[in-house]
């Protein structure tokens, strides 16, 4: 496919008020193999031993979203626990609100905080709007409520940090996520 900036704009415009969040992630001999977060989600997780291309993977779907929604549509914070190399590059990405590694673990538990605040936020939001879940919000207002992805390269190191704080947060986000339009994506080798 064409991957100029020109090409990703016309696809972000394509996309409507509510684009399906879908990446591709290869192809095989069955054609495109790509994942909706909507459809396939709202949550997913990669388990694989060391060397079996679980950061590449998180890199593509990343890079993947990126290319076909704009930052209005999808934002996301990037969570790396296996030294801080996994999402250098997308960093600079413009729907990347945060990045967090394990060279901070006060960075871990704040955005935990955060996360739950935003889960409060969008629920006020929604309730406000008088909506269920964000595609109802998205064809109610004019305001712009990205998706919100949550992507963790190597979950099970960020739980020996703050594993009461991460479990609570995750089974909050599991039960209110959907609707709130925030989808989380772990990876782990344990």
């Amino acid at each position: 496919g064409d991957d100029t900036a020109t090409a990703i704009a016309r696809r972000w415009k394509q996309g409507g008020r509510d684009p399906a969040p879908v990446a591709c992630l290869g192809v095989s001999s069955d054609g495109v193999v790509d994942i909706d977060l909507t459809r396939d989600g709202p949550h997913g997780l990669i388990a694989g031993t060391t060397g079996s291309g679980k950061s590449e993977l998180l890199r593509t779907l990343v890079v993947s979203l990126a290319a076909r929604s704009s930052p209005d549509h999808v934002t996301m914070i990037l969570v790396d626990y296996k030294g801080g190399s996994t999402f250098d590059a997308c960093a600079r990405l413009a729907h990347t609100v945060g990045v967090v590694t394990d060279l901070d673990d006060g960075l871990a538990r704040r955005m935990l905080v955060s996360l739950d605040a935003e889960v409060r936020r969008r629920e006020r939001l929604l309730r406000a709007a008088g909506c269920d879940d964000l595609t109802a919000y998205r064809r109610a207002t004019a305001e712009p409520l990205p998706r919100l992805l949550v992507v963790v390269d190597e979950f099970a190191d960020l739980m020996m940090v703050a594993a009461k704080d991460v479990e609570s947060c995750i089974a909050r986000l599991a039960q209110k996520a959907r609707a709130a339009g925030i989808h989380v994506i772990l990876a782990t080798q344990r």
